[in-house]
C-alpha cells in the first residue's frame, strides 16, 4: 500500500513540474539564441525536448506503478501445502511448481464423482516447513498421513479453500469432538476446522475420524491444508511449534516367553479388504511343544479375540519367519524375513496377507527375536535389524554407471598402452623403407 501511494505522489509531482515548465507566466525570461542576427525566445524545439523527457519519464512512473500492483496482488494471495489421500487409484498430478485456485479445482473435480464424498481437514496455519520438520521423538509428527499409501502432495496452492463453496462447516476440538455430527453422502463436502498447534495431536484425530467416515462410506475424497501460511519469506522467521509430549506419548505392548523370545509392538490389527483392519488385543506368548527342535520352535500369541502362531527356524546362523497362523488361518509376507541369530528385527510396518489377499494381519512398529540358545546372557533385544532395505534404485543406479566408467577406462588404458614407438626412419638420400605385414 505504501509502494502504490508513493507512486501515485511521484507521478503527481512529475506532472505539476511539467505544466510548471511550460507555462509562459512562469518563465518571462526568454532565453535568447543569436544566430545571423536573428533572437528567438521560448522556441518550439526547447518546447519539445522538455515535453519528450518529461513524457518519458512519467512512462517510467506508471511501469513503477503498475509493478508494484502486479506485486502487492501476489502478496496478498496465500499459499499453502495440499494433501490429498483416499482415492482407490493414484490419479494422474501434473508437477506444476505452484497451483492457483481454478488449476485446484479443476483438478479436485477430476478426482470426485457423483458418489464421492469429500471431507476437507484445515488448520489455521500449515507450511510445507511444518509438514517437514516437525518432529516428535526423532519422526515426523504425521505418521498417521505418512502410512497411506495412496496418495497426492501438492506443496503450493493458492487459497485451496476458494474451491470448496457453500458447504458445510464443522469445528473440531482437541478431544476429538464435533461442533455436529458429519453424515457421508455422496457428492456433498464438508469442511472440518482443526483447533490448536498440536500437529501430532491434529494426525491422530483426523485419522480416527477419517477411520469413521470409511465404515460409513467407502467412495472418501480426504484433503489436509491450512488457512494462511506460517512461514513468510520476507521475514525469514518460522514460528516454532511446540508439541504436547504428555498427550502424545505411544505405548508399547511388550511380550515374552521366557529365555525363548520377546516381541514389542505399537499395535495389531486383523481385518479384510473390504473392512477397516481393527485392532487385537494380545496378551501373552508362551513357547509350544509341537515339532519343537533345536533348530524349529513355534511361538503362541494368545488375546480375547484371536491367536497368533509364529514359527521360526535357525538355518547357517540366521533364523527367519516360516510360517504365521491367526485363527489357524496361514498368512504369508511379501518379502522373506532372513536375520542374524543375534539380530532383532524391526519394521515400522509389517504385513502378512492370506494366499487370497482377502484378509491381512498388520504389526506396527514391531521389534522381535527369538532365542535359539538353552542359557540366554542377556534376555533383551540385540542389535536391530530393520526392514527397510539397503540398496535403493538410486544406489544401483550409481553402481551401474561406475561400473559403465571403469569398462570404458580400462579399455583406453589398454589401448594407449598398446601404442609403439617407431623403431626405423625413412632415410631420403637412401632406399625406400618396406614394411612387410609380418611387421
Amino acid at each position: 500500500m505504501l509502494c502504490l501511494v508513493w507512486c501515485w505522489l511521484r507521478l503527481s509531482h512529475e506532472i505539476r513540474i511539467l505544466f510548471v515548465k511550460i507555462s509562459p507566466n512562469r518563465y518571462t525570461e526568454s532565453v535568447q539564441f543569436r544566430s545571423n542576427k536573428l533572437e528567438f525566445g521560448w522556441c518550439s524545439s526547447r518546447f519539445t525536448r522538455y515535453a519528450q523527457f518529461y513524457v518519458m519519464k512519467s512512462s517510467r512512473t506508471f511501469t513503477v506503478l503498475l509493478l508494484s500492483v502486479a506485486i502487492s496482488s501476489y502478496a496478498l494471495a496465500e499459499n499453502v501445502p495440499v494433501f490429498i489421500w483416499g482415492k482407490s487409484s493414484v490419479s494422474y498430478v501434473p508437477a506444476l511448481p505452484q497451483y492457483a485456485t481454478s488449476e485446484f479445482a479443476a483438478l479436485v473435480e477430476s478426482q470426485v464423482n457423483a458418489e464421492t464424498f469429500t471431507v476437507v481437514f484445515v488448520e489455521e496455519q500449515l507450511s510445507t516447513e511444518d509438514l517437514t520438520l516437525c518432529k516428535l521423538n526423532t519422526q515426523t509428527c504425521f505418521r498417521n498421513l505418512a502410512k497411506e499409501e495412496r496418495k497426492s502432495y501438492l506443496p503450493n496452492v493458492q487459497e485451496p479453500l476458494a474451491a470448496f463453496e457453500n458447504v458445510q462447516s464443522v469445528d473440531m476440538f482437541e478431544d476429538g469432538n464435533l461442533s455436529e455430527e458429519i453424515v457421508p453422502q455422496g457428492g456433498a463436502a464438508v469442511i472440518v476446522s482443526l483447533r490448536g498447534n498440536d500437529f501430532a495431536s491434529h494426525d491422530a484425530l483426523i485419522s480416527n475420524l477419517y477411520n469413521r467416515l470409511r465404515e460409513k462410506s467407502k467412495n472418501i475424497l480426504a484433503i489436509y491444508t491450512g488457512k494462511t501460511t506460517s512461514f513468510r519469506y520476507s521475514t525469514l522467521i518460522r514460528r516454532t511449534r511446540q508439541v504436547k509430549q504428555d498427550t502424545t506419548e505411544v505405548t508399547r505392548t511388550v511380550l515374552t516367553a521366557p529365555n525363548d523370545f520377546i516381541i514389542a509392538y505399537e499395535s495389531f490389527k486383523a481385518g479384510s479388504d473390504e473392512q477397516t483392519p481393527t485392532e487385537v488385543v494380545l496378551t501373552s506368548a508362551t513357547k509350544s511343544n509341537d515339532n519343537k527342535t533345536d533348530e524349529n520352535f513355534q511361538i503362541d500369541i494368545a488375546g480375547p479375540s484371536g491367536q497368533l502362531k509364529l514359527n521360526f527356524m535357525l538355518a547357517q546362523g540366521s533364523w527367519e519367519i516360516v510360517g504365521v497362523a491367526y485363527d489357524n488361518v496361514p498368512y504369508y509376507l511379501r518379502h522373506r524375513v532372513h536375520v542374524n541369530q543375534h539380530f532383532s528385527y524391526h519394521c515400522n510396518r509389517l504385513e502378512y496377507y492370506t494366499a487370497d489377499h482377502k484378509s491381512q494381519i498388520v504389526f506396527e512398529e514391531v521389534q522381535l527375536q527369538p532365542f535359539f540358545e538353552e542359557n540366554v546372557e542377556k534376555f533383551d533385544f540385540g542389535d536391530s535389524w530393520d526392514c527397510v532395505g539397503f540398496t535403493s534404485p538410486g544406489i544401483l543406479t550409481g553402481l551401474f554407471l561406475v561400473a559403465i566408467f571403469i569398462i570404458i577406462g580400462s579399455y583406453g588404458i589398454t589401448w594407449m598402452m598398446d601404442i609403439r614407438t617407431m623403431d626405423r626412419y625413412d632415410d631420403p638420400k637412401g632406399k625406400t623403407i618396406t614394411v612387410t605385414a609380418a611387421e
